[in-house]
């Protein structure tokens, strides 16, 4: 049976997380073209500013997770194949890993978001204070966010779910690499996991409830 979304995605129990939109993953210059070019056929950003523009004033917590290098002294980053070709010899400047840049003027965060800085591993949750951030404002709901399908939001919907939270995707607000590897995930992996939307269904969802 069809879950009615307005439940799950009152503001009082929802945060928008938005996940490595950065300059340097995609902007000018990025490793990843091809993620760039799927996120900008989408129409990613754009989508995304009006849903977190609507959301912010319906009182939902933004929440970025940031991918940095790791600090001084600490292990490099380049433990898989992807963080070996964005790393210092695929472009990156950072000794310690890739520097994704500030997060894209696009999307950029007001005040009262929060954003989580992640050093390690390839999801949203690990080493990250994202959990504990979440908690404090009583989200049960994550509306995520950002790029990319083929590891990152996947590997953070996975997390999530483990943590007890419900998971919603903006599908018009993610993007995969190649751009036909998309519709797969989001119906064979994604769908079991999260509940899929889209920006304008979401943001009149928050809209409402305060109707």
């Amino acid at each position: 049976m069809p879950i009615d979304l307005a439940e799950i995605l009152a503001p009082r129990r929802c945060a928008v997380v938005v996940f490595e939109c950065q300059q340097r993953l995609l902007g000018e210059g990025t490793p990843l073209p091809g993620l760039r070019a799927a996120a900008e056929a989408t129409g990613l950003l754009e989508n995304l500013a009006g849903l977190l523009r609507r959301g912010r004033k319906a009182g939902v917590p933004v929440v970025y997770v940031r991918v940095v290098p790791a600090p001084p002294g600490e292990a490099s980053r380049m433990h898989s194949p992807l963080e070996a070709r964005v790393g210092p010899r695929g472009g990156g400047e950072a000794p310690h890993g890739f520097d994704a840049g500030p997060i894209c003027k696009e999307v950029a965060p007001c005040d009262g978001d929060i954003v989580v800085e992640r050093p390690h591993g390839m999801t949203g949750f690990y080493r990250s204070d994202l959990d504990s951030v979440l908690r404090a404002f009583g989200a049960e709901t994550l509306v995520l966010a950002g790029i990319s399908l083929n590891i990152g939001v996947l590997g953070t919907a996975i997390e999530a779910v483990n943590r007890g939270y419900r998971v919603v995707i903006p599908q018009d607000c993610v993007a995969a690499d190649p751009p036909e590897y998309k519709d797969p995930i989001l119906r064979y992996s994604l769908r079991n996991l999260a509940y899929l939307s889209d920006a304008e269904a979401i943001a009149e969802h928050f809209e409402g409830a305060l109707a």
